[in-house]
């Protein structure tokens, strides 16, 4: 019978409001930071309600036995863990989703039992766990305010914790006499350990800031979502969320939210500017411009995909395996190499697959894909906000030594389907010639035609339409002479169509801005892009980039992962700084002409100054924030006329008492503020009483009275 009782028992019942208040508002933040992740919504505000109310609970029934609780919570976790089995036998491809929910839920069974402070400790240690889960899910810099508030509740839970246990051991029976320690002590504690957060905070900062991100560390699993199965509800045919109506003869209206070149058909007649949404965050081994879909025939006015036939491949699980042909002709004697990335959508996309090519296997929330006979691949449905899919490819690494040594004929479907050109006015052709006259190979020649594009011509989203009917890279090349990367795509493959060069225009997203905190690349809507592939015997399709100012694709395939985080900073800073350049002649001259160590000097300051400032603003909060009892008041008031009468050269001495401390001051001359400011302290700590407010505000004026005073006599 005693066994049981002792199992039964959870050690002495905590009575601490304050700590079981921090305890759970720490818990509840973890729970939160867990819940901003999509697979998780469902549980944001069910979660957090029964924590609150399972504390409550747990604080009424702290000082009883509670046997019959214990069992209804035992029934209650084989039932989460009979389902958390379920979950995992039923798709074994996620198993982080499902014990993540059952972290959730078993921290929520233990908030209704938490009656000792041991129960509320491993509370405390059961929300980090969930703060790392949180951390793994996390896509973006919110998590660091989640971070921030759970480390100031988690350091109020322990600072009280060791209060208790300083309380617990002075009301011990003992041989040795403890007294318990005053509100003043307590004070300290708060702030001293608020002080140490900031501190380790900064010194956390400093650690991420100055640690290299090597290849292989941000990427270990190719996650999909589980619970987002995309409907074959096109068959393979492209849609687009943006341009529902895209491929129709007519011409289109823009849309800034969406990219006109995810559809059947490319005009090159339309104009606009695309909006900076996040449309998308990738994590990548290497960085690629991530390919959609792809067109072989122009038509004087755009392009569209001339081919409509489908292969569908399927996979009962995943990964679902491609095998390419036709288009896709790869000599694997060139450099290649593995790519994995995990897209993560932001907002709607069409039914297309962003991906490095050459794709080979896909991790996605389908049961089927469809790859066109260009290459392209398209999903049965859109890709909606919260779906995630991971592509394993095998990218080819350009190398001009190998292209310029790529000879033979080409393959008789390539020269039908990408040397057709539609009638154009001639100077076209002589332009063409014209550049790739006397170069010996036809590489050279590719880089003529890309070298002209690059100088001659400025890149200009804000062209007016076409004046004039007619063909669009005419009018491009020989009269606008700017445009956007459509414009110069499109005439890049025409000039090497007219030169017998096979060529096609591509459509995508450029890699992206790296986020120096999560560490994925934020691709937006306005880093929507139009490239050249051309096709070289022996090889196959090696992209080109025909947009001046755009890294060329040679450059594309380093990894992104090599890069310390200070660079992606300053680099923020850099751009930061641009706009207070403009309005500051110090600061641009700083920036343009000045020496490194100028710069970094500016930097440093800019930085040393934010971080002083984001640490006198916590320990101000802090501050504020700890309440102070009327007696904590009063000791602090002495404790500062202390501090004023030591940088006189009057220390109070370890064994002085504040009575004769007082005397010794008064006998180097009068100073009744001392006189008064010892009084009050005196009766406060003898008197048996807490100083009511008017003693303390007394007080208060009497040490202005006596700083008063010094300030004069320095005079």
């Amino acid at each position: 019978m005693v066994g049981w009782r002792r199992l039964l028992s959870s050690g002495a019942p905590e009575h601490s409001v304050p700590l079981r208040v921090w305890t759970m508002m720490a818990v509840i933040v973890s729970v939160f930071a867990v819940a901003s992740h999509d697979d998780f919504l469902e549980y944001r505000l069910m979660i957090p309600i029964l924590v609150a109310a399972g504390f409550a609970f747990s604080y009424w029934r702290r000082g009883r036995r509670n046997w019959w609780v214990k069992v209804i919570l035992a029934v209650l976790c084989f039932q989460v863990g009979w389902q958390f089995l379920r979950n995992v036998l039923g798709d074994p491809y996620h198993t982080s989703v499902p014990l993540t929910v059952l972290l959730l839920w078993l921290q929520t069974l233990h908030s209704f039992d938490v009656p000792a402070r041991r129960d509320l400790l491993f509370s405390l240690l059961s929300s980090v766990i969930l703060m790392a889960v949180a951390a793994a899910f996390a896509l973006d810099a919110s998590y660091l305010i989640y971070l921030a508030v759970y480390a100031l509740a988690g350091v109020q839970a322990l600072v009280h914790n060791a209060w208790q246990g300083m309380q617990d051991a002075a009301s011990a029976p003992s041989r040795v006499a403890v007294s318990a320690p005053s509100a003043p002590i307590r004070r300290s504690m708060v702030l001293a350990a608020n002080n140490l957060l900031v501190v380790v905070l900064l010194g956390a900062g400093a650690i991420f800031v100055l640690t290299p991100r090597f290849e292989g560390m941000r990427l270990t699993s190719l996650p999909f979502s589980p619970q987002m199965m995309l409907l074959d509800l096109f068959a393979g045919r492209i849609a687009n969320p943006a341009y529902p109506e895209a491929g129709s003869d007519g011409q289109t209206l823009w849309n800034s939210s969406g990219y006109f070149g995810f559809s059947p058909t490319v005009d090159l007649r339309l104009r606009g500017r695309l909006d900076e949404t996040v449309v998308m965050r990738v994590r990548a081994t290497h960085e690629f411009n991530w390919r959609a879909l792809i067109f072989d025939t122009y038509t004087g006015t755009g392009w569209r995909i001339s081919d409509t036939r489908l292969t569908e491949f399927e996979g009962s699980a995943p990964p679902i395996t491609l095998v390419h042909q036709d288009d896709e002709v790869v000599s694997y004697s060139v450099r290649s190499i593995r790519v994995i990335q995990s897209f993560y959508i932001e907002s709607e996309q069409p039914n297309v697959v962003f991906a490095a090519p050459l794709a080979e296997r896909l991790y996605l929330p389908a049961g089927r894909i469809y790859l066109d006979r260009l290459g392209a691949m398209r999903l049965p449905g859109t890709l909606k906000p919260g779906t995630v899919y991971s592509v394993v490819s095998n990218a080819l690494i350009p190398d001009p030594e190998r292209l310029r040594a790529a000879t033979g004929q080409f393959p008789r479907f390539i020269q039908e389907r990408y040397l057709t050109l539609p009638p154009l006015p001639g100077r076209i052709k002589i332009l063409a010639e014209h550049l790739v006259a006397g170069q010996p190979t036809m590489y050279d020649r590719v880089m003529a035609i890309n070298r002209h594009l690059w100088t001659a011509y400025t890149y200009d989203l804000s062209i007016p339409p076409q004046r004039r009917p007619g063909d669009a890279v005419d009018y491009f090349l020989f009269e606008e002479r700017r445009g956007y990367c459509e414009q110069f795509a499109s005439a890049m493959a025409v000039l090497l169509r007219s030169v017998g060069i096979p060529a096609r225009l591509v459509t995508g997203y450029t890699p992206g801005t790296l986020n120096p905190v999560t560490g994925l690349l934020d691709v937006r809507n306005s880093d929507a892009h139009a490239w050249v592939e051309v096709f070289f015997p022996g090889i196959g399709w090696v992209g080109f980039e025909a947009t001046p100012g755009f890294p060329d694709t040679a450059d594309l395939g380093g990894s992104v992962v090599r890069r310390w985080v200070w660079q992606d900073l300053f680099e923020w800073l850099r751009a930061r700084l641009g706009g207070l350049a403009a309005r500051s002649p110090l600061v641009g001259r700083l920036l343009a002409g000045g020496s490194a160590a100028a710069k970094v000097g500016l930097w440093g300051v800019v930085v040393t100054a934010g971080m002083l400032a984001a640490a006198g603003t916590w320990r101000a909060v802090v501050h504020r924030a700890v309440p102070q009892t009327p007696r904590g008041a009063l000791d602090d008031i002495y404790q500062q006329m202390c501090g004023v009468l030591a940088r006189r050269g009057l220390r109070r001495g370890p064994s002085e008492t504040v009575e004769e401390f007082s005397r010794r001051v008064e006998s180097r001359g009068p100073l009744p503020e001392v006189r008064a400011i010892s009084t009050f302290a005196e009766a406060a700590v003898y008197g048996g009483a807490d100083p009511d407010p008017d003693t303390v505000r007394a007080a208060q004026q009497h040490l202005d009275a006596l700083r008063a005073r010094f300030r004069q006599r320095r005079g």
